[in-house]
């Protein structure tokens, strides 16, 4: 039996947000140098377990990663600043592949329970 066929890789990391879901607190760690980067909004989507920083998620997602009602896509609000664990994911790697292929479907399920809620 052949393997599945690869997902296929979005042109731009900030069209596609997959990596970005989860629902572990511990997802999305923030060192001090990620700390430094950003800036004291960015800093407000952060959390600390005990005395590591991470990400806060929310929703099952990256608490920065907002919905654009313009384009109905997810956007990283804080993207210049973004912690280092999200900028050496990069795409179209085997990390971003494994990504896409578990969890694919979660930021359109994400869009349309918003949308449903908005109504």
């Amino acid at each position: 039996m052949p393997p599945p066929p690869l997902p296929e890789v979005p042109s731009d990391c900030l069209l596609c947000g997959t990596c970005c879901f989860s629902d572990l607190p511990e997802y999305v760690r923030v060192f001090g140098v990620d700390h430094d980067r950003m800036d004291d909004d960015a800093r407000a989507l952060t959390t600390f377990l005990g005395n590591r920083c991470f990400m806060r998620i929310e929703d099952g997602h990256c608490a920065a990663l907002v919905p654009d009602p313009q384009t109905r896509r997810f956007v990283c609000s804080i993207y210049p600043m973004r912690p280092d664990a999200c900028r050496s994911l990069d795409r179209g790697t085997s990390a971003c592949l494994g990504e896409l292929s578990l969890k694919r479907e979660r930021p359109l399920l994400a869009l349309e329970a918003i949308v449903r809620k908005n109504r």
